[in-house]
């Protein structure tokens, strides 16, 4: 209605300003031109109709939010993450850098589109180098290449491909995920292999496929594992999780369960812990009016060892939030920009609350009185409570404070074998909907790194990905460049121009009024 009410007193003042252009050249001879008139008449209307037709197209466009995206999408240089692996990469007794092979056509748009990336490569000390496949069957034979437009990789005696294609519109697809392919590969040859165990028959978040309750899947987190050169496996009741962990796993993750654990099988998890077992635990919080169960109290002798435990009810902060819905339930969609001093977080924690991490359902965690190897490494923001269910702050019975998020457990066995282990108080923020958010994956990757014991490439990717930080716009700015570029200036334009015009007329005016 308010539009509406805007449409037609601009409408209507249009149409009154055009009638008096007109009448002002009409007036001395006292006489109407009903001609004139309607035809004035009908293109006040028609401009004020493309206008109003153009804000409605622009506003509905901004509201939806629809996007296609014809750029190929190719990066011009790698990650943070994928320079990390390269630069801790040795190949051979002569201690090389990787090679890289370009199996390409001279002048293959494909290869135009890749040229750049790899040139980055190169910069970095990877051996990269560009043929023709036909041109040297020994080494594409050698390599395990059959045709043009593949990438192969190779160090030692390890060698890994990766089909691009030759044309662009083939590699098109391909191009976005370049970088990931890429680390993917150098990984699988740089990295000793791992065995990273997923608890299942617990609700668990899947990392397979799309998740069969709605929640979004967690196949970014397993990708991330695969560049880490990881395999992974299942661990439940029917792979022996009632009895013990199996001995060859290097990382069990509980992610998001919602039904409990037997007695059984946590006191397994639990004595994993106690011998020097690695573990990460994404762990969500009971929802209100909902039928969840409260799986933390299932798993209370593994968070006794690891020296930490759950508060119940959702952390929630209506002051500072991520704004969704535009409803209540958005208050429980925080944020952390605050981040401890620890390995696992250490390019997050040098960001100096630049970065935020995203927690769309969390609970907070506590620290045990005899916990001296646990830290704590994301907090929330000032204001944040742990609600009782209502999503309301009620005062006298709920207190504001900084809450913790997350935290890292070093337990040392009676062998002297240091375990780790990550306890999150919300499974999203390893999962695909979030993942996408810069800040979370540092977090994961980071966090992935220090757990498998790769304390020294986490630091070579964090210094990477400080120094490479993108320029971020708030909505509020979007929104103005958006209507700004789209609807404003061509307003202005047609607003000049008839200005022009205008003067244009009354100067032509003057000059035939003075020769006559």
């Amino acid at each position: 209605f308010a539009a509406g009410a805007v449409l037609f007193i601009v409408g209507g003042a249009a149409v009154v300003l055009a009638l008096e252009l007109l009448m002002q050249q009409t007036r001395a001879t006292g006489l109407v031109d009903l001609p004139r008139v309607t035809r004035a008449t009908s293109t006040a209307v028609t401009l004020v109709a493309g206008i109003a037709a153009l804000v409605g197209f622009v506003y509905g466009v901004q509201k939806s939010d629809a996007r296609l995206d014809l750029a190929y999408a190719a990066p011009t240089s790698p990650s943070g993450a994928t320079a990390a692996i390269l630069d801790a990469a040795v190949c051979g007794e002569a201690k090389e850098k990787p090679e890289v092979v370009l199996f390409f056509e001279r002048g293959s748009p494909a290869y135009g589109e890749v040229a750049d990336y790899f040139d980055a490569l190169r910069l970095r000390g990877a051996r990269v180098s560009v043929l023709d496949q036909a041109l040297d069957p020994a080494l594409a034979k050698a390599l395990k290449v059959t045709k043009n437009g593949t990438v192969a990789f190779r160090c030692g005696e390890k060698t890994e491909t990766y089909v691009v294609g030759i044309e662009r519109d083939e590699a098109q697809r391909k191009l976005r995920k370049l970088d990931q392919e890429v680390r993917t590969k150098l990984g699988k040859l740089t990295r000793d292999a791992q065995t990273v165990y997923f608890t299942v028959g617990h609700g668990e978040r899947s990392v397979d496929e799309t998740d069969k309750t709605g929640r979004s899947s967690a196949k970014s987190f397993k990708k991330l594992l695969d560049a880490n050169n990881a395999k992974t496996k299942k661990l439940g009741i029917a792979d022996g999780l009632t009895s013990k962990v199996p001995d060859d796993a290097n990382l069990v993750v509980v992610m998001g369960p919602q039904l409990p654990f037997l007695p059984e099988e946590a006191t397994a998890l639990a004595a994993y812990a106690a011998a020097g077992g690695t573990l990460a635990l994404y762990l969500d919080p009971q929802r209100p009016g909902s039928d969840d169960v409260d799986v933390a109290s299932s798993l209370v002798p593994l968070l006794k060892v690891l020296g930490v435990s759950v508060v119940p009810g959702e952390v929630v902060n209506d002051k500072e939030f991520v704004k969704q819905s535009n409803t209540t339930a958005d208050h429980v969609f925080v944020f952390s920009t605050s981040f401890g001093s620890h390995k696992a977080v250490k390019t997050l924690s040098g960001a100096r609350g630049k970065a935020a991490v995203l927690f769309v359902s969390a609970q907070a965690l506590k620290k045990s009185d005899n916990a001296s190897k646990l830290s704590i490494i994301v907090r929330s923001r000032p204001g944040t409570w742990s609600d009782d269910g209502n999503r309301r702050f009620d005062d006298g019975v709920e207190k504001r404070d900084i809450v913790d998020l997350a935290a890292v457990s070093e337990v040392t066995s009676s062998d002297g074998i240091e375990g780790r282990a990550l306890i999150v108080g919300d499974s999203d923020v390893a999962a695909d909907a979030l993942l996408s958010n810069e800040a979370n994956a540092v977090f994961n990757y980071e966090a992935v790194q220090w757990l498998l014991r790769d304390d020294a490439l986490a630091s070579a990717a964090g210094a990477t990905v400080v120094e490479d930080s993108p320029i971020r716009h708030t909505r509020d700015e979007d929104t103005f460049w958006f209507y700004g570029t789209t609807l404003l200036a061509p307003v202005l334009v047609v607003v000049l121009g008839a200005i022009v015009v205008r003067l244009r007329r009354r100067r032509h005016a003057i000059v035939v009024g003075g020769a006559a």
